[in-house]
Order: structure tokens, then sequence, then C-alpha cells
């Protein structure tokens, strides 16, 4: 439904120079990602930020190129190599990093939609939108808090999880058993931050700061196109955006996106060409320096 002579005026009429600061607020998001990621690291090995912003950079720029989420596997793979890390133990710190990045979202989609729902004055289709998202934010709420008791109960009880995965197991022959109990066993040695209270409660407050940041570089791309969107606004959008691709789907996210961040801004009122040329700019903005990056990163890897 995109209406291409309102969408070239948008774009002929928008102020570009607002790309840059937005561009270097997602890349230092993406940092910040990098700390968050040695912080979880640090109990296994003491890894250098440098060498895991590149395995990120070049993970996100995968997820660019190839379906699926195909860079979540890649990055905690080249860092177990490069690092001389159980591989699976990587795996672990990923999948805490993602228990945190859904809890982040779920903190500040719990504090908007409080505030929003009281609004009166919203209309049918926003308030229909705002309730859909309510219902997937439970969902994940869910799934998140059960992710992280699972986790935790993992590293503290290593031994009863390995003797009640091995009897999950007793189908299996003996050796392919014995691997497989060896691989959880390595994979709960990658959960050794939760024996660090501080450094767990550090890890929550840099998954916070990465969503105000990435809903900081929404709120700036808007004066692009003149779109007077608050800053509660762009944590909105930053939410809608973020559940909507959260699941394994097409290179880029391409039309998942599009449609999430067009929806959103719908509820504040932003007309549908400049919301349509809003979400195609910041999906190139996400795309293409991060892509050029991630290949930088690969290059300096010697991949």
């Amino acid at each position: 439904k995109i209406e291409w002579s309102s969408l070239g005026v948008a774009f002929r009429e928008a102020k570009y120079i607002y790309i840059f600061p937005t561009t270097l607020l997602m890349f230092i998001g993406y940092y910040i990602r990098a700390i968050r990621w040695e912080v979880l690291v640090s109990p296994i090995k003491k890894v250098s930020v440098l060498n895991l912003f590149s395995a990120c950079m070049i993970g996100i720029m995968a997820n660019n190129v190839l379906p699926a989420r195909l860079g979540e596997v890649i990055r905690p793979v080249m860092i177990a190599r490069k690092e001389k890390i159980e591989v699976s133990a990587s795996f672990a710190t990923i999948a805490i990093e993602r228990v945190f990045d859904i809890l982040g979202i779920i903190v500040i989609a719990s504090l908007l939609f409080f505030f929003m729902q009281s609004d009166p004055s919203r209309n049918t289709d926003s308030q229909a939108v705002i309730h859909q998202l309510e219902k997937w934010s439970v969902i994940m709420a869910f799934f998140g808090i059960c992710a992280i008791v699972s986790l935790f109960l993992l590293s503290l009880y290593p031994k009863k999880a390995g003797a009640v995965f091995e009897r999950l197991l007793f189908i299996f022959p003996y050796h392919l058993r014995d691997k497989l109990v060896n691989l959880l066993h390595s994979f709960i040695s990658g959960l050794q931050v939760f024996d660090h209270k501080i450094k767990l409660l550090w890890v929550g407050v840099l998954s916070l700061i990465l969503w105000l940041i990435n809903a900081a570089s929404i709120y700036v791309l808007c004066y692009s196109f003149d779109i007077d969107l608050s800053f509660a606004g762009a944590c909105f959008v930053i939410v809608c955006i973020a559940l909507a691709v959260a699941l394994p789907q097409a290179p880029g996210f391409i039309g998942v996106f599009h449609i999430a961040t067009q929806k959103s801004l719908d509820v504040f009122g932003v007309d549908l060409s400049s919301a349509q040329s809003f979400a195609i700019l910041l999906w190139a903005i996400g795309v293409v320096p991060v892509t050029v990056a991630g290949l930088l990163f690969l290059w300096r890897e010697g991949i």
C-alpha cells in the first residue's frame, strides 16, 4: 500500500543530516553489546572488548545477509575458536544475553503500556495495536522469566541437571549420551556469571542502556521527516520492532521491520507516507553501514 508519489515527496523533503547522529548512536549501541558480552564471558576467560565487538558486527552483518538469524550462531562460534573457549560455553553467554534483551524490552514495554492505556484520546486501531503488543509482551515475559529461572537452576545444580539430562537420553547409545552430557556441562560452565551478583546487575543495567540508546536513534531520525515524536514514543517504536523481529525470518528482517515501524508510528498519528519513508530509511541505516562494517571486521579477522 505504498503511495509512491507521496513517498518520493517525503524523501525529497527529508533532512539527511540526521543520518549521521542516528548511525553513530546505533554503533554505540553495538559497542555496549560488546561490553555486556565481555561481562558475561569474563568469568570464563578475559576477552578484549574489541574482539567481542568484531564478532558482534560480523554476527549482525550475517543477520542482514543470511536468513533465520544465523548471525546468532556465527558470532559465538567465532569467539569460541578465536579465544579457545568451548563452543557450548560461548553459546551459554549468548543465551543469557538474549534473556536480558527480552527482560530489558519487557521493563520498558511495561512502563509504556501502563501510561499509554490511560490515554482515552487514541483511536480504535491504535488501541488494538497496543492490546496486541501487550499480549505478545506478556508471552515474551513468560518465556524470558522461565529461561532466566532455568539458566539459574542449571548453574546452581549442575550435577543434578547432568543426572536428569542423562536419564532423559536413555534411548541414545552410551557414547553419544556421554558426549551430550559433556556438552551440557560445557554449556553450564558458560553460566558462571550467575555466581557474580554485581556482574549480573551490571548486565541488567547495560541491557536497559542499550535499548534506550536504540530508542534515542529513532528519536533523532524523526527530525529528518519532521515527525513530532516524544522519546517515550521512540521507546514504543523500538519495543514494536524488537517484538516483530524476535523470531528467525528473512535476511535483514525485511518487510516485518517496515510494517512494525509503520504501525507503531501510526499509533501517534504519523501519516502513511512519512511513516513508510521513515521505516525505509531507518532500515537502510541499520543494514548498509553495519553490513559494510561487518565485512571490514571479517577482513580484519582474516576470514
